[in-house]
């Protein structure tokens, strides 16, 4: 069986477990030129989930499973999963990722939409939310919102993957296969060690299999390099004290107390900063969902 069959097997057998019937759909982009893989679950208000760098859509299985009444939009975002290969270069990053948006939201027929999104796709969404308000409903950030924030730091990896020379042997590592126990030690700075070890070996194989499919190792790390010099953000990305001051949705953080990339009690002080939003801690990592999948959907449910 080949990566993208047993990719498909897993994203089902997640599926299934998290009580989801998903169909899946393609929605072309112009600008730039690439595309999003979605998977749909359900009816209602559109919530459209948007999970980490190189992680894919299906891992934000166990936070729509538990949230009935919305058409749950699980996305790809391109380079990522099952979305084809894309390499970001060109224009500046949050430009892309806007285009991305609302290019897809476009394509989906929506004008406004809910957010739910963790770590990169908790950045890409306060950056529509920014640039294009009238699309956005609400937001909801789980975990910490990628370079957004003043204090945040890569982990490792994203320093290895993003060096000049290493990472392209790092990136070429990512396609061999990985045996699951070495994975989980190295899973366990993003996903906190209790997550880490207690996941199911679909969750571990989602993402490893994800960064196995051709194409996907490269397109992390050009991702990566956009966002970080070895572990450090680029300045660029962090958002001013006058954009904070100017959301007008609301937006509700959720945050690991044990968040690698950014301590809540740092984070906290960002946030507070911005007069729509409101900040909860829960027991977890970076992926809080993986530590307490009711808890962390019942919170992100006050902010639907």
């Amino acid at each position: 069986m080949g990566i993208e069959e047993r990719l498909r097997a897993t994203e089902r057998r997640i599926a299934v477990a998290n009580g989801l019937e998903l169909q899946e759909r393609r929605i072309d982009i112009a600008s730039p030129p690439g595309q999003v893989r979605l998977l749909e679950s359900g009816a209602g208000d559109p919530v459209l989930f948007m999970n980490g760098i190189s992680a894919p859509g299906i891992g934000m299985a166990a936070l729509a499973g538990r949230l009935p009444g919305h058409r749950h939009l699980l996305a790809d975002l391109p380079g990522h999963g099952l979305s084809p290969p894309y390499l970001w270069q060109g224009a500046p990053l949050r430009q892309q990722a806007v285009n991305i948006l609302s290019e897809l939201l476009d394509g989906l027929g929506i004008e406004r939409v809910t957010l739910v999104g963790d770590s990169l796709g908790g950045l890409f969404s306060l950056w529509l939310a920014l640039d294009q308000p009238s699309r956005v409903a609400r937001a909801v950030i789980v975990g910490q919102p990628a370079v957004a924030f003043a204090g945040a730091r890569g982990d490792l990896i994203m320093g290895m993957v993003s060096a000049p020379v290493f990472g392209r042997m790092a990136t070429w590592g990512m396609r061999l296969p990985t045996p699951r126990l070495s994975a989980r030690w190295m899973v366990r700075g993003a996903f906190g060690a209790h997550a880490a070890r207690s996941v199911s070996n679909d969750i571990i194989d989602i993402h490893l299999l994800s960064l196995r499919a051709p194409g996907q190792a490269a397109s992390f790390r050009s991702l990566q390099r956009r966002l970080t010099a070895g572990r450090t953000p680029r300045p660029e990305h962090q958002l001013t004290d006058t954009e904070l001051s100017g959301f007008t949705m609301p937006l509700l953080f959720v945050w690991g107390e044990d968040d690698a990339f950014l301590n809540p009690g740092v984070g906290k002080p960002t946030v507070d900063k911005i007069p729509t939003a409101r900040f909860v801690t829960m027991p977890g990592g970076h992926f809080p969902w993986y530590d307490d999948p009711d808890l962390c959907a019942a919170l992100v449910a006050e902010g639907l």
